[in-house]
């Protein structure tokens, strides 16, 4: 399904309605109940919030950064509740851009892992990026805005990924093998690339899922 223009079908009319967000998922719109656009998208976002709780409270380690990073997963579970609950442009702004501070804060992590404190450039460098891209996103709107976001979060995740693991090429060249760090990091990685093409059928084949054809 188009995220920009989604198939009549999917308007049906609710309590949010209309619909003013760039986008619209596959899950059919006001059919399990009257004040929730999309029910079980909307439900399964609180997990968001669960796991951004758990990492804040079970996390061995402290440190601000990592409170951040928890904390801003947190509030992406609640925007995510909030958009999917709601569809409307504000609430979507409330799930996008905690997003992009959620890898941002990620990102700064993995930096300063692997080549250590970087000085105060680094962060003032960082949320000047996230002033000027979170203003961007939020004032413009269609196609122009999605694709804006994508790849914004897409540039953060690709950074993410080579620090992650060049973090543990690193481990392992110096310390040997960590069979826990090698699972976790296989798990995860399995995980995101499933969570991906998921998302990406949701984007593109929702007719063939759920039996919404093109000229609905």
């Amino acid at each position: 399904m188009s995220p920009i223009a989604p198939p009549q079908s999917f308007d049906q009319i609710g309590y949010w309605s209309p619909n003013t967000a760039s986008m619209d998922w596959c899950e059919h719109n006001y059919v399990v109940s009257y004040f929730i656009a999309e029910f079980w998208n909307t439900l399964s976002s609180l997990f968001i919030v669960l796991l951004g709780e758990l990492g804040l409270h079970l996390s061995p380690t402290k440190e601000l950064r990592f409170k951040v990073a928890f904390r801003t997963i947190s509030i992406v579970g609640i925007g995510s509740t909030l958009f999917h609950g709601t569809l409307r442009h504000k609430m979507q702004l409330l799930d996008e851009l905690p997003m992009i501070y959620a890898a941002t804060a990620l990102l700064f992590i993995c930096v300063e892992t692997k080549n250590g404190p970087q000085g105060r450039w680094f962060p003032i460098s960082l949320a000047t990026w996230l002033v000027l891209t979170s203003i961007f996103v939020s004032i413009t709107g269609g196609r122009l805005q999605f694709y804006t976001f994508q790849a914004s979060f897409g540039v953060l995740q690709i950074g993410i990924l080579y620090y992650t693991t060049t973090i543990h090429k690193l481990q392992t060249a110096t310390r040997g093998a960590n069979k826990t760090s090698a699972w976790l990091i296989q798990r995860a990685l399995g995980v995101y690339f499933t969570a991906v093409a998921m998302w990406l059928v949701d984007l593109h084949l929702c007719e063939f899922i759920n039996g919404v054809g093109a000229d609905s």
